[in-house]
């Protein structure tokens, strides 16, 4: 097996691999896996807030995220993921903007047919679906804030990386492996943890960072435009 990680700013066309898994720790992979656990019916990511305005009217379905980590005036709930509670997205279409993430998985599911969600939250699962597919070649990719990496997205990717028989792997994996070795706490001090601790959203960053709260595994689907549980 192959595996390459890919840190930050991406360029789409550095993407051959048979499966990618998309990262964005702080929040959107997060929200979104924990919003699927709690039932929700689908999600759609939007790449653009008018997207999100637009397919939201379309649908009369529920608007999620953020903008600079706060919840825009017309959307009903925000981009933590403590707020996706069985009892307001069970069964319900969501549409997602966020400032990272979902700009991610648009851009992936463009040039990729198998798109992953992957998280802290969720490792153990993803990891025992990776292998049970036994993939030739994957590709973790990082959404990192602003074009540049993420501490605590490249602490998740070199999780999983290190965790998969890879025979060969590029430098960016060897990095990220090296990362995740790094006691969590750690972790927690990254920049933008701190940033949302500040916002008083401490919580969402413990519960992002704690392994296997969440057993499940998504699929971004391209075809359909959105993600569902696998």
């Amino acid at each position: 097996m192959k595996v390459n990680v890919l840190l930050g700013a991406v360029d789409s066309s550095l993407i051959y691999s048979d499966a990618v898994v998309a990262i964005d720790v702080l929040r959107s992979s997060t929200t979104i896996l924990t919003a699927l656990a709690n039932g929700a019916e689908n999600i759609i990511p939007a790449e653009t807030m008018d997207e999100a305005l637009a397919i939201g009217e379309r649908l009369k379905a529920i608007l999620g995220g953020e903008v600079n980590s706060i919840k825009p005036a017309l959307f009903q709930m925000g981009n933590s993921p403590l707020e996706y509670v069985r009892e307001r997205v069970s069964g319900k279409t969501i549409i997602l903007y966020t400032s990272s993430g979902t700009r991610l998985l648009k851009l992936l599911t463009a040039v990729s047919k198998k798109v992953l969600i992957g998280a802290v939250v969720n490792i153990s699962s993803l990891l025992g679906y990776l292998k049970k597919e036994n993939f030739n070649s994957i590709s973790i990719v990082t959404a990192g804030r602003t074009g540049s990496p993420a501490l605590e997205d490249t602490y998740c990717a070199g999780l999983i990386a290190r965790s998969l028989p890879w025979e060969e792997c590029n430098r960016d994996a060897k990095i990220a492996m090296k990362i995740a070795e790094m006691n969590v706490d750690v972790v927690k001090e990254a920049r933008h943890a701190l940033e949302l601790v500040k916002l008083g959203l401490g919580r969402d960053v413990e519960y992002s960072l704690t392994l296997d709260k969440i057993r499940i595994v998504a699929e971004a689907n391209s075809s359909k435009g959105c993600i569902r549980l696998l």
